[in-house]
């Protein structure tokens, strides 16, 4: 991947308050771009993996803008040519990684962040990323657990997207008062989030490399009335409807043919729960912890 960012010094219009709202994303073929107006814009090829970013000086200055808006969005863009993505939230412990699917709204990043705070290592909160070993990793790993029978290790890898970072609507924020001034508020479509800035927070329980699980356990969130949470399990072909509504689209079908491989094999090798939230924390905790 090359990624170019030029500085124009000529561009002095200060930088209004809402740039993120008004980027404008558009693309043909294989070339993708990102305008901010008069402050900047980017093109990017996605088959040559290349980039080139021209930005006014004040854009620049924000380097939290740059890379969240273009240096990331080219940078994802590049991987999901390679990748299998999944929107998700995402958490890791005992090696095994939990993967929490729901629609908007539904409780993924409030899920995440308490079994964060109960000890858990936090993978991601809006894209989990997968794909599948090389043949040269998978032979290695072989050779060296040859004699390791009671060990089982699962054939894909997995990375999170943004990493250390978790968004909470207004009303979950409030849930959790201590997060408030490490935070960063953020449009998320049609609600006001504050990002959290988990390296803050909880230094040292972050995956901040790719991650190779020993297992996958895929829950279908969905919030009940119930006092307590539960957890059944659940078909794999049951799971594939939602897992399809919440991967990439694209208009050409070859440009899926790699995600979904990749996401097959998630469907042949995962555990699929049905999770249901109730309103007792206490007790999804208790329900992930039969996981384990």
């Amino acid at each position: 991947m090359h990624i170019q960012v030029v500085v124009r010094p000529h561009l002095t219009s200060p930088l209004p308050s809402d740039l993120p709202e008004r980027l404008v994303y558009s693309g043909i073929g294989d070339w993708i771009t990102v305008s901010a107006g008069e402050w900047g814009h980017g093109f990017a090829n996605l088959a040559t993996r290349e980039a080139q970013i021209f930005l006014s000086p004040a854009l620049a200055a924000d380097v939290r803008l740059v890379s969240r808006y273009f240096i990331d969005h080219y940078l994802l863009n590049f991987l999901l040519t390679e990748w299998a993505m999944l929107h998700a939230s995402c958490v890791v412990k005992d090696r095994q990684l939990i993967v929490m699917v729901a629609p908007h709204n539904v409780g993924k990043s409030t899920t995440a962040l308490r079994l964060l705070r109960a000890g858990y290592t936090f993978l991601a909160d809006g894209m989990v990323l997968f794909n599948r070993r090389s043949r040269f990793e998978r032979d290695n790993m072989n050779d060296n657990n040859r004699h390791a029978t009671s060990v089982t290790y699962n054939d894909l890898i997995v990375g999170g997207y943004p990493i250390g970072e978790v968004k909470l609507r207004d009303d979950v924020l409030a849930l959790f008062p201590e997060y408030a001034q490490a935070g960063q508020s953020v449009q998320v479509r049609e609600h006001r989030k504050t990002v959290i800035d988990l390296r803050q927070t909880h230094p040292g329980q972050l995956v901040e490399t790719v991650y190779r699980p020993s297992a996958i356990h895929v829950c279908l969130v969905e919030r009940t009335t119930d006092y307590a949470s539960h957890l059944t399990s659940l078909p794999s072909h049951d799971a594939l409807p939602t897992l399809a509504a919440n991967t990439v689209f694209w208009d050409e079908p070859h440009r899926l043919a790699h995600n979904t491989a990749v996401l097959n094999q998630l469907m042949q090798t995962a555990h699929f729960h049905r999770l249901s939230i109730g309103t007792d924390p206490d007790s999804l905790i208790t329900a992930l912890e039969t996981l384990l």
